[in-house]
């Protein structure tokens, strides 16, 4: 990525990270509207709609540089997930504080963005690095086992799902 590429970028991200702070309250209850009907929130639709809002976009993230061809239009699609799950962690955790009283319960909604934050931080821990440094798509050995720098992203995509797997069980079970 050119050093104007990686300007422009940050910057995009940046402004939608500020913008998304000054509008999270109006975003959460239009998402909410969605979900909720009349007085009532069902629990597993919170709780998918929490891990839905972080967790989503960088398991679609980690699809795409798996499933695409190498180049930039994956680096930026990429770039572009990624953002959209900080953009959605801000939107829940600024949001929330705007929003008390006319929801009845929030603790589903947060336990599926905090499982979703969790299990990205896991997947990246437990992966380990890529053994090139990277942003191409890996490339598959005849051996056809994954390649190294394919790891950090199937072991935080296997993490979202059993997030998810974990939260509706929660949910279902517990709530």
């Amino acid at each position: 990525m050119s050093a104007a590429g990686v300007i422009v970028v940050s910057a995009v991200l940046i402004t939608a990270v500020i913008m998304s702070v000054f509008r999270s309250g109006e975003t959460l209850a239009a998402l909410l509207d969605l979900v909720c009907t009349g007085s009532t929130c069902p629990a597993v639709g919170l709780a998918f709609t929490g891990w839905a809002i972080v967790g989503g976009p960088f398991l679609l993230a980690g699809l795409i540089i798996l499933i695409s061809t190498s180049g930039a239009t994956a680096r930026y699609a990429m770039l572009a997930c990624v953002g959209l799950g900080v953009v959605g962690f801000t939107i829940v955790y600024a949001g929330i504080d705007t929003l008390h009283g006319t929801y009845p319960d929030f603790v589903p909604l947060h336990v599926g963005t905090t499982a979703a934050v969790l299990a990205l931080i896991l997947g990246a821990t437990i992966s380990g690095g890529p053994a090139h440094h990277s942003w191409e798509r890996p490339r598959y050995s005849s051996s056809a086992r994954l390649p190294s720098a394919a790891m950090p992203l199937l072991a935080v995509g296997v993490c979202e799902l059993l997030a998810l797997a974990a939260v509706l069980v929660w949910v279902t079970a517990f709530r």
